[in-house]
């Protein structure tokens, strides 16, 4: 974590996502029935499907935060994974709704002509989700939290929504009225697209997928490379365990060596990696005595 503000500000994403979203169910689906809107209504649903996100990766990192015990040696951390994955099947079904009640209004012919409250309840919309957006992404990399991560994108998600339901309510004010559920329908395949990546992703960490960051990776093998007794570098992998990472070192060492000094090498070992690791890490080494020919 690059400033001890950054902690502080992770705290307050929950509230504040809740109290944005609140916020906006209100004013969007307000403006969206009074306006005529079904794209502005589609992006309301959505702000509910996010609001219900926010409850669960609150709870989500309430449990990941969690000690380790007898019965999880390893703690909770994978459990932001399985959050995420929640999150995003329940804006599946969400999206599925949309693409299907847009489809059904272009279809059927039906003449939508929204007001144009609904467009300033769509403009309302882009600007305070693009604010939540900020704040989630920022807190949550500098936590490397997952599931604030992705309900930062969910943020995001709803930007590009927004956009697309105002450029919908123009179009039809102009007399193009397939365009205001058209709007709706690109709501829905927005999420739909966010959803399956997002899914993706927590799937491929719960099975221990390696750190894409080979850089990472390198500074931990060079910063062992420096460090007193170590012959070579056998083997290096890490994990990520929700908002921190999970390292197993296998180092080459002297055979002559005593216990004493295979402990101080671990230690020393340890430091290393804490030194160019700004995540919360937590370092598992095993030493292997080699010959080492003078």
């Amino acid at each position: 974590m690059k400033y001890a503000a950054c902690e502080k500000c992770a705290r307050s994403v929950g509230m504040v996502n809740v109290v944005g979203n609140t916020t906006m169910i209100l004013v969007k689906g307000y403006m969206g029935v009074v306006g005529g809107s079904k794209g502005l209504i589609a992006d309301a649903i959505h702000s509910c499907a996010d609001l219900l996100a926010t409850i669960v990766m609150i709870i989500g990192m309430k449990i990941s935060g969690r000690e380790k015990d007898d019965d999880y040696p390893y703690g909770y951390g994978k459990s932001e994974y399985l959050v995420a994955i929640v999150i995003y099947l329940f804006l599946f079904v969400i999206a599925l709704y949309i693409l299907y009640d847009g489809a059904m209004a272009i279809i059927e012919g039906r003449q939508v002509v929204p007001c144009m409250s609904a467009a300033w309840g769509a403009i309302f919309s882009v600007a305070i989700n693009e604010l939540m957006f900020r704040q989630s992404v920022c807190a949550g990399t500098q936590i490397n939290s997952p599931s604030m991560v992705a309900k930062a994108w969910e943020s995001r998600s709803d930007v590009l929504s927004s956009i697309a339901v105002l450029i919908g309510i123009i179009g039809a004010k102009m007399g193009f009225h397939f365009m205001d559920p058209l709007a709706a329908i690109a709501v829905g395949v927005i999420i739909l697209r966010i959803c399956v990546e997002m899914v993706k992703d927590a799937i491929l960490n719960l099975m221990d997928r390696m750190p894409e960051e080979e850089e990472l990776l390198e500074q931990v093998r060079g910063a062992l490379g420096k460090v007193k007794d170590i012959v070579g570098v056998k083997d290096v992998h890490a994990r990520e365990m929700g908002p921190s990472l999970e390292f197993e070192v296998s180092l080459n060492v002297p055979e002559h060596i005593t216990v004493s000094q295979g402990e101080r090498i671990k230690r020393e070992a340890k430091k290393a990696i804490g030194r160019v690791i700004e995540k919360k890490s937590f370092v598992r080494v095993m030493l292997f005595p080699v010959e080492v020919v003078t």
